[in-house]
């Protein structure tokens, strides 16, 4: 027996001792490349970057100090070397990377026949238009599915980049851009309300044809003194859809008024069927939202077909605002099953029941509602005094499950090591192209991997696709604990609210960038982030620092201390604030008096914001969860809204 356990004990040391060496040789290998990657970008020199590739061939990423080289060295390198990286790489998202830089750089040059030897399908308007242009600068001219391709990219609602111009100015030269083209251009620019580009394309059009477009463009700048005067003498397809363009128009500001024109044209046939009801459509969307007495009786004539989740919430936000629960029913009642079936529905159904005396029965409603890890199912609960219920289900994600899905997927040792060395947006990309190959079960083992690495955004992300939301600890982590604790216990915040915002702006993504430019874990706005920097006398030294945790975090706290006085402690006007700007949610404040805090959220007009402020209040308890346990969660902070 003593022999067998001897055994044991000297086989558990060796293997031991193994994984101890693979992985100082892993580690030793992160320096190594770090070293490498610094030495290239400063040497430049083609020995230097052999002599340091030899030294990491086993690594699984050396093949990236070979695309930093190459990708500095584009203009010297001879095209078959390139050539010979993309073949290699190509299920590499490096290859798409280099590629997109090389083929810029060869049209840059006017190297165009390099250029289409080379050129794959691209996302790139830009290199969309220097692959067309790099075929008529070849062959002297478009064959038909080139040129087909040529006016889909003119043909846009939006002005495209400077280096299509050559190649909008081949159309023009050959006169392929016809006045029919060109109100499409106008329609499609003035859908988006890009005035200035619809009057840049009127300017070819016939002084007819002008004279159309300008009454349009004042159809959308002032749509009352414009329908006033105007007459449909010319009934032509295009004159009913600037009609129809100015009545939309008009409908945002003045429903009622956008109604008596409807109302008068449906009666002389200036529109078809179809049109008259999606014209319809919109004008009783913006009389609810205008509050127009006669908006609940104009819905119910809504035709069926047109009727969907945009005007059902208008709809909703309507009654509830009149608290009328009679409304609220009888809106509930005349939706499809599914629509009724959804959790938002259960619980005004059973808000309705409350209110209308039949208090057992909603009771029972709110009890079946509360069982779900929800802000509706937590908003029942709150209704009845009971606990929230989190349901948690930890994934049970073997060793040997990881292994088998590092072994099939090579990727992912790609993004391990770019991640761990830093180059987290390299990372993502190969991380990316992983996580479209897999299976829904391989989706979560890749889950529980990125956790476990503690890259939580993308673990986040990978049991998000895989629809599996009950492990709470890969969903709801608690990264930079310690930063954020401090920070909220310096602003008097709850450390819940803390995580709720950072989870809802970020999905602590730290070096994220929202399209409107918000900034780090915490989403802030340079201008933000520099006033409130200067008034608790944080240094800021540049806009990249808000990708630090710590000061993205001691900003963001702050900026929610600032939001908390502003609205004398209202979470709910803070956090919809935080969102949508201070003076919105001000405005938002005061436009119904004292209202139920339930109903105050489900009023917030923008879709956006509204699910904001439900996620972040019913993000808090589950963060409270995951801190303290079960027992010490208390309730969502459902303040009442009241003018002041």
């Amino acid at each position: 027996m003593k022999t067998f356990i001897f055994y044991l004990l000297s086989m558990v040391i060796f293997f031991s001792s193994i994984a101890n060496a693979q992985t100082n040789r892993l580690l030793q290998q992160r320096w190594q490349f770090k070293e490498a990657r610094l030495v290239l970008l400063k040497e430049n020199s083609k020995t230097i970057f052999e002599q340091l590739s030899a030294q990491l061939q086993d690594y699984p990423i050396v093949h990236y100090l070979r695309y930093f080289y190459l990708k500095s060295h584009l203009e010297e390198e001879k095209a078959e070397t390139i050539q010979a990286f993309l073949e290699q790489y190509k299920n590499s998202p490096i290859a798409q990377l280099l590629r997109q830089a090389w083929l810029t750089k060869l049209a840059q040059k006017g190297h165009w026949q390099t250029f289409i030897a080379n050129y794959t399908p691209q996302k790139s308007t830009v290199l969309q238009c220097y692959y067309l242009q790099a075929h008529f600068k070849t062959q002297g001219e478009l064959k038909e599915e080139l040129l087909e391709k040529a006016k889909d990219l003119w043909l846009v609602g939006i002005s495209q980049p400077n280096e299509c111009d050559p190649l909008f100015a081949y159309l023009y030269d050959n006169e392929l851009i016809t006045n029919e083209m060109r109100w499409q251009r106008i329609r499609l620019a003035m859908q988006k309300g890009n005035i200035r580009l619809a009057r840049f394309i009127a300017k070819a059009l016939p002084e007819p044809d002008q004279e159309l477009a300008t009454l349009w463009q004042d159809m959308h700048k002032k749509p009352a003194s414009t329908l006033k005067e105007f007459i449909l003498s010319d009934e032509t397809p295009l004159a009913r859809e600037i009609l129809l363009y100015g009545i939309r128009r008009l409908a945002r500001k003045n429903a009622d008024s956008a109604y008596q024109y409807w109302k008068n044209y449906k009666t002389s046939d200036a529109f078809t069927e179809q049109e008259n009801a999606e014209l319809f459509y919109d004008i009783v969307l913006s009389s609810i939202r205008q509050n127009h007495p006669d908006a609940a009786r104009w819905f119910t004539e809504v035709d069926k077909n047109l009727i969907d989740e945009k005007i059902i919430q208008a709809r909703l936000q309507l009654a509830l605002a009149q608290q009328n629960w009679q409304d609220v029913k009888k809106l509930i009642e005349s939706l499809p099953i599914t629509e009724q079936n959804k959790l938002q529905f259960q619980y005004w159904q059973a808000r309705v029941l409350e209110q209308t005396g039949s208090t057992k029965k909603a009771e029972k409603r709110f009890q079946t509602l509360s069982q779900n890890r929800d802000y509706y199912g937590f908003l029942a609960a709150g209704r009845l005094g009971k606990q929230y219920q989190f349901h948690s289900e930890p994934l049970n994600i073997s060793q040997k499950e990881k292994d088998q899905l590092f072994e099939k997927q090579t990727g992912i040792l790609c993004a391990r090591e770019l991640y761990f060395i830093g180059l987290t947006e390299l990372a993502r990309l190969e991380w990316e192209a992983v996580l479209s190959n897999l299976s829904t079960s391989e989706l979560k083992i890749a889950a529980a991997i990125a956790h476990e690495w503690g890259w939580y955004d993308r673990a986040i992300r990978a049991i998000g696709k895989a629809k599996y939301y009950d492990d709470l600890d890969i969903r709801f982590p608690l990264p930079f604990y310690d930063t954020v604790l401090n920070h909220a216990q310096a602003q008097q915040l709850d450390f819940a609210y803390v995580y709720a915002v950072i989870r809802q702006e970020s999905a602590f993504q730290s070096d994220i960038i929202s399209v409107a430019g918000a900034l780090g874990l915490m989403q802030l706005m340079p201008a933000t982030a520099k006033r409130v920097a200067k008034k608790q006398q944080i240094l800021l030294k540049n806009d990249e620092d808000l990708f630090v945790p710590d000061i993205n975090i001691a900003l963001g706290t702050a900026y929610l201390r600032d939001l908390l006085n502003q609205f004398n402690d209202n979470h709910l006007l803070a956090t919809a604030a935080y969102n949508a700007g201070p003076s919105r949610a001000k405005r938002w404040g005061k436009k119904y008096g004292c209202l139920p805090p339930d109903i105050w959220i489900e009023l917030i007009p923008f879709n956006e914001t509204r699910k904001y402020v439900q996620r972040v209040l019913s993000y808090m308890p589950i963060f409270e969860y995951q801190m303290v346990g079960h027992l010490e969660v208390k309730t969502m902070p459902l303040d009442m809204i009241c003018p002041k």
